[in-house]
């Protein structure tokens, strides 16, 4: 079972990676509405508890949330910038409503008329809504468009339920643009609640996924999906049943089992292994190079690298992370709703390895 040790100290070595990478991508992402659920909560002037005090902002307070990490959170009330302990702050309830006003829905930084204008949103734009602050006014959000407007501009919105139609799925946006934050991805055939479209985008709820998709992409009959190999929630009986790859061998120890396979990937022959931990799928794994023997330079690693990078981006989308360790391994990762992945050209021991990982989160 000597295989099977080899494959676990991978697996350990990758989730550090994956680790890391992640916060590089938490530290990017867009506004975050948070709520202070402590009491009187200090605004400090860097991510220190003996930093200068900027401010204070009471329990129950809004604030937007630029980015968080070892236990504090930059964020934004009003006028103040500054960091809080992220202990003090939770994600408060919120309801989807729509703009109903023919002139459009504005957005103003603070709850009076005569405060500054953030953005004025179009008729049936979708926004979240955080409540009531008093005097007619509620606390929404858009994208990255984060303030007050006025509570009865607001509408209950009309949902359908339509299914994502497209085999590759589609990437879920914080606005109606290409140019929006990725907030997470659905398979093709995903029920999704529609609650707008707005010069063809769709604002869809599923599951804990929330955001615009292309309204092309979706259809009121379910499509007929073929197996997705890229699916979690897969049994072993499933993969056994349904995987049309040559098949290799199945491995068992304790309680992890690993299905083993040959099939093509990005034009190269793979070995494509899916490795379940206690019945529960959690990686699968394409090894381009799954013999062990060969070696590669630099130069030879950095182009096959680009040429498995250029793939998952066709695949996957720009919304990517890349780093590298020069003479030693390149990385590029990708974080979608409920997996992560990862293409990786590393030199071990004296031999390159070449891998695409889908894993678990």
């Amino acid at each position: 079972m000597n295989i099977i040790k080899q494959w676990l100290v991978a697996v350990f070595v990758l989730l550090i990676l994956f680790n890391f990478q992640h916060q590089v991508v938490e530290a990017a992402d867009y506004r975050t509405v948070k709520i202070v659920s402590g009491s009187s909560l200090i605004v400090r002037e860097s991510p220190s508890d003996t930093a200068d005090s900027i401010g204070n902002i009471e329990k129950d307070q809004f604030v937007i949330e630029f980015s968080s990490s070892n236990g504090w959170s930059h964020i934004q009330v009003g006028d103040v910038k500054g960091y809080v302990n992220s202990s003090f702050l939770s994600v408060p309830p919120s309801t989807i409503k729509i703009a109903n006003s023919k002139s459009g829905l504005v957005v103003k930084s603070m709850p009076s008329l005569s405060a500054s204008t953030l953005a004025t949103l179009k008729y049936n734009m979708v926004v979240e809504n955080y409540g009531s602050v008093g005097n007619g006014w509620s606390f929404v959000q858009y994208g990255n468009v984060v303030g007050y407007v006025k509570s009865d501009f607001m509408g209950q919105t009309k949902t359908t339920t339509k299914y994502v139609n497209t085999g590759s799925g589609v990437v879920v946006r914080n606005i109606a643009s290409q140019s929006g934050a990725s907030v997470g991805s659905l398979s093709n055939g995903t029920q999704v609640t529609v609650h707008a479209t707005l010069v063809g985008w769709s604002y869809v709820t599923a599951g804990n996924i929330k955001g615009y998709v292309v309204d092309s992409f979706l259809s009121t009959k379910k499509p007929v999906v073929p197996f997705n190999n890229i699916n979690f929630n897969l049994t072993i009986k499933d993969v056994e049943r349904n995987e049309k790859s040559t098949f290799i061998q199945k491995l068992q120890s304790d309680r992890e089992t690993f299905l083993i396979y040959e099939t093509k990937k990005y034009g190269y022959y793979t070995e494509l292994t899916y490795i379940f931990i206690g019945g529960q799928l959690k990686y699968i794994t394409y090894d381009f190079l799954p013999e062990h023997i060969s070696y590669h330079t630099w130069d030879q690693m950095s182009s096959l690298h680009d040429i498995l990078h250029r793939q998952g981006i066709a695949e996957f989308g720009n919304d990517y992370q890349f780093t590298y360790d020069k003479y030693s391994s390149l990385f590029t990762s990708w974080e979608k709703g409920d997996y992560s992945i990862l293409i990786t050209v590393n030199d071990d021991n004296l031999y390159t390895t070449a891998k695409l990982i889908y894993y678990r989160k």
